[in-house]
């Protein structure tokens, strides 16, 4: 009986090691994307917004939208926030500043 569960331990030890290396050499470091490419995003422009307790980046651009703020990714928003204001991280606004917002138009 100890001689069978050597064997399966062996064998189940091999098993594991032949499955890592497979998972390993068959690694692949790109990440399959959506067709992200083919969105068109629309043109914005800066707009002024002075924040007020309890705003967020993603409500304030919301409530100043004049199309769909569907249309619109929120990594995309959060990163035109960033580069409007390049000293403020789109998590860090404080209250009762000023900052850009961007405001999506249709083309």
């Amino acid at each position: 009986m100890e001689f069978l569960r050597r064997i399966s331990l062996i064998t189940f030890i091999i098993l594991v090691v032949a499955s890592i290396f497979q998972d390993l050499s068959h690694f692949d470091e790109t990440i399959p994307s959506p067709d992200n490419e083919n969105l068109e995003v629309p043109s914005f422009e800066a707009v002024p917004v002075k924040v007020t307790p309890g705003d967020t980046v993603l409500s304030i651009t919301e409530e100043i939208q004049t199309i769909s703020a569907a249309s619109v990714s929120v990594e995309h928003i959060l990163t035109t926030f960033e580069s409007l204001n390049p000293t403020t991280s789109s998590n860090e606004i404080v209250i009762h500043e000023i900052y850009y917002f961007p405001r999506f138009q249709d083309e």
